[in-house]
């Protein structure tokens, strides 16, 4: 029987093959992973196969599985036929024995502690095969650790769900809640699938998922999701297993033919097993990770403070506003100015609706936008530039080229008023290039938002009569491959991931960016809320937070949006043309403690999100945001409704700055933080004492 264990920093990895119950002489091979101090009999964990993938006509292996999951399907009865490392990393080659063939490739990164994880299938059957399924990772093996019985008693399920400006909160579930016990007689199958179909991959779910057991051991992963995607939590025998990928037939319509010698590979995926520290451990490892694949311009190395106009001229920028904002943001050090939505308005219809033809208004720009961005340079700032370039809406003349537009079932995919560019097509890139490229280097614009506000679903047609979820796919690929093209057609152009907020904010694609924002949470009291969720998925110089002034807004409520902007990217917004002195002061200084502190922000790991409000459209409560950096730690709370003291843990540790009008003092090891009443803030920098 296969196995073999490496051992990569502080955890082991078995690769260990194991009988298929019921099949006589049949066997896979698994892989499973512990931290390396544990003492592991990885011949008893009851692995399933590393390589989960399904064939149309596949038998299933295991009963009471059609319809809840496709996995153990018979084309997982594979052996190796090779496997290497070089200390690093793991390649193994695996076979059926009839010319389907795989390559399962595991990396680690000292420098993170994360495994990466990705897959082919190289067809040498000599006849074309219908791939159905194929993931990008599948550890086995897991059971609640420091019991004297194999079993999955205890642990405890972790995900985030995800709405439109309710991104990525963290959900927590025991396996015996979920139903995820073993059965008496140790089969009938249990599994917990979820995930995305379409094109906003973060929407209902972020494609996360983390096991915890009792003792805080804990297994987390994270998978890039450009379009459908899936995870499972598989439970049969003792043990479980966790795995995740692609939208499989069955879950997003997804299935390709695979033609002799042809191959498919998967995107990567992403897993860490931490010994302690839950939930913001493995994010933390899984944030630096993240961050250590970022190519972004020079300019994004000391996170330049934004300012986007949309929340101050709500989709009607002109010369003359924006003339206007330049000189009211002279006191303050913004790096990038935005012009957002709206700048190609006709001059009957509405911004909304309008998308598509990309011809700048005569009318709010009468003497070229060109002069704007040439303004907006001798200001001091990249001028930056909204586009939606994926989409047509109803007010456009694209929105009736069918040459140019997605289909299904033949008919223009239409979702309300936006209609989709096959981005698949010559004519459409062709059209892009002068609509869009040309318009970026034309108008000397170096910062581009690519935003997206709806979702193709299950998929659409394709010229070779490919499943509608292959098709999707297809345009999935090929939006990401647009930011390649755009940073080639203007070197060193930054560019912002938007997507109805964070709708497209999955690991694939923030990879290739250079921020993202954040939630289309504007100026509501829960933004502090929304940061603190996406900051354990998304680096934080990536993240951009709105913090919208309001001519209204006293200054107390000024420092509660700053605050909550400093968890990640501040971008101002709002009403800025008549701002008085004490407000320009106390943003002046509010941005100026930021300075001081993004090194915390940007390379800080997250010890405490502590947050105990329950209904976001009624936050009554508070949140207590700590990250630390060496020898500092950063601290911000906010006080939503309700009363009273906000106290965090400072033991060891003095205040060497503080961004607040609220009383505070260090009192027995505490940073008590005063009531001063509903919607207050304050954001700490600590030092240890020496």
């Amino acid at each position: 029987m296969f196995y073999r264990k490496f051992i990569f920093g502080d955890t082991a990895v078995y690769y260990v093959e194991t009988p298929v119950e019921g099949h006589e002489g049949k066997t896979v091979i698994g892989l499973a992973a512990y931290p390396a101090a544990l003492s592991v009999n990885a011949q008893k964990l009851h692995c399933d196969s590393l390589v989960q993938v399904a064939f149309a006509g596949d038998e299933n292996l295991i009963d009471y599985t059609q319809g809840l999951t496709m996995r153990n399907r018979s084309s997982t009865l594979l052996h190796v036929t090779e496997q290497t490392s070089d200390g690093t990393s793991v390649t193994t080659c695996l076979s059926d024995g009839a010319g389907n063939d795989y390559v399962h490739y595991l990396s680690y990164s000292p420098a993170t502690g994360v495994f990466s994880v990705r897959v082919r299938y190289e067809n040498h059957s000599g006849e074309s095969r219908l791939l159905e399924m194929l993931e990008s990772f599948s550890l086995s093996g897991i059971a609640a650790t420091g019991r004297r019985d194999l079993s999955t008693r205890g642990l405890t399920l972790h995900r985030m769900t995800s709405a439109w400006s309710r991104e990525c909160r963290l959900k927590s579930d025991s396996f015996s809640h979920l139903g995820l016990d073993m059965s008496w007689a140790r089969y009938g199958v249990k599994v917990e699938k979820f995930g995305q179909r379409g094109t906003m991959p973060v929407r209902d779910y972020y494609p996360f998922a983390a096991i915890e057991d009792e003792k805080g051991v804990i297994w987390g992963a994270t998978a890039e999701a450009p379009y459908s995607w899936q995870m499972e939590v598989y439970q049969e025998k003792e043990t479980c297993a966790l795995s995740g990928g692609l939208g499989d037939y069955e879950f997003a319509h997804w299935r390709k033919e695979i033609l002799p010698g042809e191959s498919f590979e998967t995107h990567e995926a992403f897993f860490t097993v931490r010994r302690s520290g839950g939930v913001n451990a493995v994010c933390n490892a899984l944030l630096h990770e993240a961050d250590s694949r970022l190519d972004v311009p020079e300019s994004e190395e000391e996170m330049p403070v934004l300012f986007n106009e949309y929340c101050t001229t709500w989709g009607c920028p002109s010369e003359e506003n924006i003339e206007a904002i330049l000189a009211a943001l002279k006191p303050f050090p913004i790096g990038y100015f935005m012009i957002d939505c709206g700048w190609y308005k006709p001059d009957d219809k509405g911004w909304c609706n309008a998308i598509g033809d990309w011809e700048q208004s005569r009318l709010l720009f009468p003497a070229g936008i060109s002069r704007v961005s040439e303004k907006i340079r001798a200001a001091g700032m990249k001028a930056g530039i909204w586009f939606e370039f994926e989409v047509a809406g109803r007010d456009s003349a694209c929105f009736e080229r069918r040459d140019l537009l997605l289909m299904r079932d033949g008919f223009p995919l239409t979702s309300k008023n936006r209609r989709f560019l096959d981005l698949r097509k010559e004519e459409v890139r062709s059209y892009l290039s002068e609509r869009m490229l040309g318009f970026l280097k034309d108008n000397g614009f170096e910062y581009i938002k690519i935003d997206y506000n709806d979702n193709i679903g299950i998929g659409c047609d394709s010229d070779d009569g490919a499943a509608l979820g292959e098709g999707g796919r297809q345009i999935a690929e090929e939006s990401v491959d647009y930011i390649a093209r755009i940073r080639e057609a203007v070197p060193g152009m930054v560019v912002e991931n938007c997507s109805s907020g964070g709708s497209r904010i999955e690991p694939y694609r923030m990879s290739k960016v250079s921020m993202c924002s954040f939630s289309d949470a504007h100026e509501c009291a829960e933004i502090p809320l929304v940061a603190a969720n996406v900051s354990r998925v998304v680096p934080a110089r990536q993240s951009q937070i709105w913090a919208v002034l309001r001519e209204k807004d006293s200054l107390s409520r000024v420092i509660y949006s700053l605050c909550a902007a400093f968890l990640g990217r501040v971008c101002l917004s709002g009403d800025v043309l008549a701002l008085p002195p004490e407000k320009v002061k106390c943003i002046s200084e509010g941005l100026d403690f930021y300075r001081e502190v993004r090194d915390v922000v940007r390379y800080g790991d997250i010890s405490l999100i502590d947050c105990d409000v329950e209904y976001y459209r009624k936050p009554k409560g508070r949140q207590i945001y700590v990250k630390d950096l060496k020898d500092r730690r950063l601290v911000i709370v906010h006080r939503l409704e309700g009363k009273g003291d906000i106290c965090v843990p400072a033991a060891g540790y003095r205040v060497l700055r503080a961004f607040t009008d609220l009383s505070y003092s260090l009192e027995r090891g505490e940073l008590v933080v005063r009531d001063g009443g509903e919607y207050r803030a304050g954001a700490f920098l600590l030092a240890k004492e020496e």
